[in-house]
């Protein structure tokens, strides 16, 4: 796949330098680098101050609840995440933390160590 990719690049760009011509190679560097001019400019003051800056008590964070297996670690505040992994009757000869987030997302993360804590 990246083969035909590559070469599907460079046939797309011997066909827009044909297709340019030297005239218009240089037409198109030029627009380059006055792009390029534009870019490099450093932002004006006063559209930097012209964005308002939030009161940092304004922001939200994201709550989670995290909770270590029991007997692991001290245990964590008494929650609804507690309440569901220690009424699971299985215990685990591992350490287990577990966060949760109510977010769209998942991600689920395995560290294994064959040390002894």
């Amino acid at each position: 796949m990246a083969d035909k990719l590559e070469k599907d690049e460079k046939a797309r760009i011997a066909a827009q330098v044909k297709r340019l011509g030297p005239e218009g190679l240089k037409s198109v560097a030029k627009l380059l680098e006055k792009a390029k001019a534009e870019h490099d400019k450093p932002i004006p003051d006063e559209v930097i101050k012209a964005f308002p800056v939030p009161d940092v008590k304004s922001i939200s964070w994201i709550p989670v609840d995290s909770f270590h297996e029991k007997g692991k670690v001290n245990a964590a505040r008494e929650s609804k995440l507690r309440k569901h992994i220690e009424g699971d009757a299985v215990s685990l000869p591992f350490f287990i933390g577990f966060d949760h987030v109510k977010v769209r997302e998942t991600l689920s993360t395995a560290m294994i160590s064959p040390s002894d804590p």
